[in-house]
């Protein structure tokens, strides 16, 4: 997770935040504006988050920066 943050603040549009569990990411007042879910969350929190967020979530499986910034450009 810490990477992922690391590398989307590499790119000035963007700004990341890391949330360990489904219950941080539904946490009243937390602004975004699109969802990456990576490796490691577990199906239920990946099933709360998906019934409760109403923004795009980008279902992210690894590999390379370019490949993240491609699953990031169309949300620009």
């Amino acid at each position: 997770m810490e990477l992922l943050v690391r590398l989307i603040g590499n790119y000035p549009e963007f700004t990341a935040s890391g949330f360990q569990d489904a219950q941080e990411v539904l946490a009243p007042g937390i602004p975004m504006d699109v969802l990456l879910l990576s490796s490691g969350v577990s199906p239920a929190d990946e099933e709360l988050v998906r019934d409760a967020i109403s923004v795009p979530i980008i279902q992210h499986f690894g590999g390379g920066s370019g490949l993240l910034r491609a699953e990031l450009h169309p949300y620009i």
